[in-house]
């Protein structure tokens, strides 16, 4: 039995809108997830373009949600064909972002974004109390790298639990600290891009079901 004929139409319909109505909020949660991303990198950077394209793709796949919801209510096959052309140039994006994918570039990141911190917290204390919070690290290799120029270990340094504040510094770097979780979203990244080229290909499947079942049947009415 041929696949298209073991579902009816409104079952590959419906499919097909619960298909694009998940593809709606894995959408807008990636749209949120690139706003976010896109705030540690520099405007004009390789990073702050990969970016852009990622953000591109998460809101051709919110238009591509509504595309395909509106091709399976009205069983059109043209904008059916439209819909599936987008998912093919989401998955297209993904392999060029897959393709680019570099745990130096991440680390080389990283490691210029603590150096312009602790560059700043010289001239700036406070620079780097937003980093040293957020990673629970001091300094750059360690709290020893204030001592080493006379100035006191910031309070972000120490562990904070109940308005009390632990004795010892945090005893990790924050070189490390950042480098390791930039590396650590990174690899879910792109674990997200592969999955979504499989999740992607399944909607075009789907999609391509519906528009020979809708096929066949504008056949059979004209004969």
């Amino acid at each position: 039995m041929p696949l298209t004929m073991a579902f009816s139409r409104p079952c590959l319909q419906w499919t097909v809108i619960a298909f694009n109505t998940t593809s709606l909020i894995v959408g807008i949660l990636s749209v949120v997830a690139s706003v976010y991303e896109l705030e540690k990198f520099a405007e004009g950077s390789a990073e702050h373009m990969e970016k852009i394209v990622q953000l591109a793709s998460a809101g051709l796949l919110i238009l591509s949600a509504f595309v395909g919801c509106l091709g399976a209510v009205n069983g059109s096959v043209r904008i059916l064909c439209c819909f599936v052309t987008m998912l093919i140039a989401m998955i297209a994006s993904h392999i060029w972002k897959l393709w680019r994918y570099s745990e130096l570039k991440q680390m080389t990141a990283a490691e210029k974004s603590l150096t312009a911190a602790w560059l700043t917290e010289l001239v700036t204390p406070g620079a780097m109390n937003e980093i040293q919070e957020s990673y629970e690290c001091c300094g750059v290799q360690s709290s020893l790298d204030y001592l080493k120029l006379n100035v006191k270990i910031p309070l972000t340094c120490y562990r904070s639990e109940n308005g009390l504040r632990s004795i010892f510094a945090y005893n990790e770097g924050c070189l490390v600290a950042l480098k390791r979780a930039y590396l650590t979203v990174y690899r879910y990244e792109r674990l997200a891009h592969a999955l979504l080229v499989c999740f992607e290909g399944i909607g075009i499947l789907l999609a391509m079901l519906l528009i020979c079942k809708l096929l066949t049947k504008s056949r059979r009415y004209s004969y």
